[in-house]
C-alpha cells in the first residue's frame, strides 16, 4: 500500500498519499473510539475539537456538526473496513465533504481505527443551491405560460368548429373554397400550437420529477405502443420486425412507453416514399446498460444535421409536420435516468436509434 508512514502517536501507520495531497484538515480515531491528531488547529475551526480532547473517547468529545452520525461511520468503518464519503454541515451553516477511511497498521495491514478528512464546500454549496432556485423558476415559468395558453387555445378550437359548421350553410358564396382553405390553415396551426404547449409541460415534468425505475417486460410495452399507433402502422403499411434478446428493461413505463412511441412515430414520419416501411427491433445486454436499437429504412438524416438532432426544436427535415422537440424529449429523459442515446444514419439508407438504460447497480440486471 503506497502512503507515508507517520511517527510517534501514529507510529507504524500508513496513510495513502492520494489522501494527504488532495484534502486539507483531517483527524484520526483509533480502534478503541480514543481521538488523536495531527493536523489539530485547522480542525478546532472546523468541528469545535479542543486540544483537551486529544485522548478522550469520542462519545465525550461534543462537535458542531449538524445531525451528526459520525459515531455510527466509525463504528461502521472499523467493522467493515469501508470508505464513507457525504456531505456535512457545522452548527454555523458551513457545508464540508467529509471523507472516513480505514486506519491501517503497517506491519500487518489490520485496521486499528479511521481517518476523517474534511473538506471546505461552502462555496459551491452556494452555487449549487443558487443553480436549483434558477431550475425551479424555469420549471415555474414553463408551467405558467403553458397553463395560462391553454384557456384562450380552448375557446380558439371552439370558434373555430363553429366557423366550420357555419360555413357549411354557405357553400354557394363567394370566396367559399379560399375561406374554407383559410379556416383548415388556421386548425392546423392552432393543432400544432397545442402540441408545443403539450411537450413544454411534458419537458418541464421531465426536469423536475424523478421517476421510480421498474422492471418493464418489452414485450408486452411494444403491444401497447403498437395498438396506439395502429391507425398509422396500417395506413404506412410499416412492418416491424423484433428480436428481444432482454426482455425486461429497467426504467419508468410510462417514460419508456413515450420513448418507443416518439422514435417509432419518426420512423414511420420519415419513411422512404420509394420502399414499405420496415423497422426492426432489438434489446440486449451491454455490461452495465440495456441497449434498445430502432432502425429504420426511412430517408436518413445527412451529417451535418445529426449534430443537432437532440436539440430542442431542432429539425432535420421540413416538409413533413412536427416540433421539433420529441427528440430532445426523448434525450432528456434517458439522460436523466443515467443513461445514453446515440444516432446512426445515412442519407436514403435509413436510421438507427441506440438507447442505453442503466441498469441498478445495487440490484443488478433481472431478467
Amino acid at each position: 500500500m503506497l502512503g507515508k508512514t507517520y511517527s510517534n502517536s501514529a507510529r507504524n501507520f500508513v496513510y495513502p498519499h492520494s489522501i494527504v495531497g488532495s484534502f486539507g484538515p483531517n483527524f484520526w480515531i483509533k480502534k478503541s473510539l480514543n481521538y488523536l491528531s495531527f493536523n489539530l488547529l485547522l480542525n478546532i475551526l472546523q468541528i469545535n475539537l479542543k486540544e483537551s480532547d486529544i485522548g478522550r473517547k469520542l462519545s465525550d468529545i461534543s462537535t458542531n456538526i449538524r445531525f451528526s452520525t459520525l459515531m455510527d461511520d466509525i463504528r461502521k468503518i472499523i467493522l467493515s473496513t469501508c470508505t464513507i464519503e457525504k456531505e456535512v454541515q457545522t452548527l454555523d451553516g458551513r457545508w464540508y465533504q467529509m471523507m472516513a477511511i480505514p486506519y491501517v497498521k503497517q506491519h500487518d495491514n489490520q485496521n486499528d481505527g479511521v481517518i476523517i478528512t474534511f473538506n471546505d464546500i461552502t462555496e459551491l454549496k452556494k452555487v449549487q443551491n443558487k443553480l436549483s432556485r434558477i431550475n425551479a423558476d424555469h420549471d415555474t415559468f414553463i408551467y405558467a405560460v403553458s397553463h395560462d395558453l391553454r384557456g384562450p387555445l380552448a375557446n380558439l378550437f371552439i370558434i373555430i368548429s363553429m366557423l366550420k359548421e357555419t360555413l357549411k350553410s354557405y357553400s354557394d358564396i363567394p370566396f367559399y373554397e379560399d375561406t374554407k382553405e383559410l379556416i383548415m390553415l388556421i386548425d392546423k396551426s392552432t393543432t400544432n400550437l397545442n402540441t408545443i404547449i403539450n411537450e413544454l409541460s411534458d419537458l418541464a415534468k421531465i426536469e423536475g420529477d424523478i421517476d421510480l425505475k421498474e422492471k418493464v417486460n418489452v414485450e408486452e410495452l411494444f403491444e401497447e405502443v403498437e395498438l396506439s399507433m395502429k391507425e398509422k402502422l396500417l395506413s404506412s403499411k410499416a412492418q416491424i420486425n423484433y428480436d428481444l434478446r432482454e426482455p425486461v428493461i429497467e426504467f419508468s413505463k410510462k417514460n419508456l412507453r413515450s420513448i418507443l412511441f416518439n422514435i417509432l412515430s419518426n420512423a414511420i414520419k420519415y419513411s422512404s416514399s420509394d420502399r414499405t416501411p420496415e423497422i426492426w427491433i432489438t434489446t440486449e445486454k451491454l455490461g452495465d446498460y440495456t441497449l434498445l436499437s430502432i432502425q429504420d429504412n426511412g430517408i436518413g438524416i445527412s451529417e451535418d444535421q445529426q449534430k443537432n438532432i437532440f436539440g430542442a426544436f431542432r429539425r432535420a427535415h421540413n416538409h413533413v409536420e412536427g416540433t421539433g422537440i420529441g427528440l430532445y424529449l426523448v434525450k432528456k429523459t434517458v439522460t436523466n435516468a443515467g443513461g445514453d442515446i446515440e444516432l446512426e444514419s445515412e442519407v436514403d439508407k435509413g436510421s438507427t436509434f441506440k438507447v442505453y438504460f442503466r441498469n441498478d447497480p445495487e440490484e443488478g440486471y433481472v431478467k
